[in-house]
């Protein structure tokens, strides 16, 4: 997609992979902002696709400067986010924020607004489970992506973990390989979710 000032339904559909129809929906809705050609046809502005996008927690235009995927993560291990950091550098495409705890994890999702948070469970103060909850039951943040990670992957933590909402959960230690897959599933999930709020 290029960058016009004006965009039709079907360019927005095309972004977000829905129908037009649900464009056409959003926009009757007035969750999308949208003007009428003298023929009747939709046309969307830029800025209010960007601004409809930030609402509802999708990535940006990726023509804009610094579209990148924001991903947080949250381990009390150096080491752990040490080899993650680097990951996500070596692969480019991403802005990183990290928290040793689950405090310092709620203060980064309240201000770097991730869209992927990278968890461990087993943290002092405040542990993964917890915080997992608490971004899945706030109407801000229950659409960002949560990717549990435990040294303990039991079974009864599993279904904990996602009893508080995670929406993947990875037994350390885990190849890269596979972290890499599981993120692009986590990015997938979240533009489905997206499309299914501001329906």
């Amino acid at each position: 997609m290029q960058n016009p000032k004006l965009l039709t339904a079907g360019e927005v559909a095309a972004y977000c992979r829905v129908s037009y129809e649900a464009v056409k929906e959003w926009v009757n809705k007035g969750k999308l902002k949208a003007r009428f050609t003298p023929g009747g046809h939709r046309r969307i502005a830029a800025d209010d696709f960007r601004e409809f996008l930030r609402q509802y927690d999708w990535p940006p235009l990726p023509e804009d400067e610094g579209a990148k995927h924001r991903v947080l993560i949250v381990d009390d291990d150096p080491e752990v986010v040490k080899l993650l950091t680097k990951f996500f550098r070596k692969a480019g495409d991403y802005e990183l924020a990290t928290a040793a705890d689950g405090y310092a994890a709620g203060f980064q999702v309240a201000t770097f607004c991730p869209e992927v948070v990278l968890l461990d469970l087993m943290m002092p103060k405040l542990d993964g489970f917890e915080v997992c909850r608490q971004i899945k039951a706030a109407p801000r943040t229950r659409h960002t992506q949560v990717l549990v990670m435990t040294g303990t992957p039991t079974e009864e933590h599993r279904q904990q973990a996602l009893e508080c909402g995670a929406d993947g959960f990875l037994a350390k230690p885990f190849k890269l390989a596979e972290l890499r897959k599981r993120i692009e599933t986590v990015f997938q999930q979240a533009g489905r979710v997206a499309a299914r709020s501001a329906s």
